[in-house]
């Protein structure tokens, strides 16, 4: 890393961690941000953006806000974060999660998972993105679910002990408890709660590596339709890369988001090259 970038990292990270941002509040490993289109190493004290994507790698990584809200990510998880200060609201692209919005009184966290809409208030539970389905179990509280490729259908309220899952062709479904199959697939240390612990740890700069490459978005390719169009806006100005733009072309456009944002650029290239008439 050039070294006059390694010092602004590391004065941004010489105070207390934010009072009013989100943070990674605890990473059993050093955890992958991804920026902007800039993939980063990231520890815990490491204040996040709007829009900053952080990977559980292989172990658990959980994220505060100011208000208390509090999102775990089990391993092989990601989840995009939209609001880093004020309500905190968060989608997550893979894997699983767990969320409480219990503590201050008042704590609320909207988080979005496939196309369930989740609203959580002095609540908890545990959700999982799966290629072909949402699942969520609510462990405390009531969390309303709101289906977003259903508009006219009202918000759902799943309670405490509940289960509730969408399938890829089928309406949600809630049922009186969680099946045995998603309690012994959960990762371990979503059985415990949830424990606040941001103002514990000392303000951590994170450490950029490499530019986002294709592997690293098509991971993310059982996130909901809005999440999808989201890092294809996002992503797309990677395709000035030529060896990004061929591997997108190999591994990302199955994805409709993808097959339009290279449609887009291959179409901007095309006439960028065009030759001018001349007129003798």
């Amino acid at each position: 890393m050039p070294a006059a970038l390694l010092a602004a990292a590391l004065l941004l990270a010489s105070g207390p961690v934010a009072a009013q941002q989100a943070v990674i509040s605890h990473a059993e490993q050093p955890s992958r941000l991804i920026r902007k289109t800039t993939v980063h190493q990231a520890f815990a004290g490491v204040r996040l953006q709007a829009g900053d994507i952080v990977e559980s790698g292989t172990h658990t990584v959980q994220i505060e806000w100011p208000n208390g809200a509090r999102v775990a990510l089990g391993p092989a998880s990601s989840i995009l974060v939209h609001n880093a200060a004020g309500l905190p609201s968060a989608t997550v692209l893979r894997g699983w999660s767990k969320f409480a919005a219990t503590a201050p009184a008042g704590g609320r966290l909207a988080l979005e998972a496939g196309v369930l809409a989740l609203q959580a208030t002095a609540a908890s539970g545990i959700v999982y993105l799966a290629p072909d389905s949402t699942e969520l179990f609510v462990e405390s509280g009531t969390v309303p679910a709101t289906d977003m490729a259903r508009a006219a259908v009202p918000a759902v309220p799943v309670g405490s002990g509940q289960y509730a899952v969408r399938h890829a062709s089928r309406p949600l479904d809630v049922a009186p408890r969680a099946p045995r199959l998603f309690i012994g697939r959960m990762p371990r240390a979503f059985l415990d709660p949830l424990v606040a612990v941001a103002a514990l740890v000392p303000a951590a700069a994170a450490l950029p590596q490499r530019d986002v490459d294709a592997a690293d978005i098509a991971a993310w390719r059982d996130a909901g339709a809005t999440a999808r169009r989201r890092l294809a806006s996002q992503f797309a100005p990677r395709l000035a890369d030529p060896a990004f733009r061929r591997d997108a072309e190999s591994v990302l456009a199955g994805q409709p988001e993808w097959r339009d944002a290279l449609r887009r650029h291959n179409a901007v290239k095309n006439r960028t090259s065009a030759p001018l008439n001349q007129l003798f």
